[in-house]
């Protein structure tokens, strides 16, 4: 029997087969539902949620970097997920799919905005600054995406066995400061970050009640049939 080449399997090792379909799902849904209700611009209405205290937290450039850094810890998180075990991988990231679903329905029923500040200076981090205000316009806030994928992996660290003591109080510590950075950064406002969290609980509880895993279930049975 030929042996598979040492890529192939490292590759199966990061992305199991069953972790496929959700992951590149998730991406999907993402992609289309953000950026394609972004092209609705000129048809919503949008509504400023900022309070006293968004108004009163400062701007800091460096938090920027965190905002970014997300993006890593995304990755980080939805390939651990993966890895963690099949039913394991089905019923979280089908919470998070049906969280995703609960978010994009808030873009276009409560669409909002926030004015952010004009970034002065010169350096990475004001060009920074300025790249991530210029590719990602003021809208489609709450619930913050940001918030609710840093806190899918908070939450799903702390249900993993695979990935040792370690790892879910990092992922913990780090979610805590995205959750600083989108406020601090003026990307959101607070209650973007409560919709983000409370998002992904009620996509957790309407998968728990209703088994909405199935789906992946039935999809690899179709793909396997």
């Amino acid at each position: 029997m030929k042996k598979e080449p040492t890529l192939i399997r490292f590759i199966k090792w990061l992305l199991p087969g069953y972790a496929v379909a959700p992951l590149a799902i998730a991406l999907l849904v993402n992609g289309l539902g953000y950026f394609g209700i972004q092209q609705l611009g000129g048809y919503l209405y949008y509504y400023d949620f900022s309070t006293p205290l968004d108004h009163a937290l400062p701007f800091v450039p460096g938090f920027m970097y965190i905002y970014v850094l997300a993006f890593v810890q995304w990755i980080i998180g939805f390939l651990s997920c993966g890895r963690e075990g099949r039913q394991f991988c089905y019923r979280y990231m089908s919470a998070e799919l049906v969280a995703k679903v609960i978010t994009l329905a808030c873009f276009l029923l409560l669409p909002s905005t926030i004015v952010r500040p004009q970034i002065t200076g010169s350096g990475l981090t004001a060009f920074l600054s300025n790249f991530i205000y210029g590719a990602d316009a003021p809208v489609n806030l709450f619930p913050s995406i940001h918030c609710l994928e840093s806190y899918f992996c908070m939450r799903v660290a702390f249900r993993q066995k695979k990935t040792g003591r370690v790892y879910p109080w990092i992922t913990g510590i780090f979610s805590i400061l995205v959750f600083a950075s989108v406020v601090l950064v003026k990307q959101h406002v607070v209650v973007d970050i409560v919709g983000g969290i409370l998002v992904f609980e009620l996509g957790l509880f309407l998968t728990r009640k209703h088994d909405f895993g199935r789906f992946y279930r039935k999809l690899e049975l179709g793909k396997n049939g």
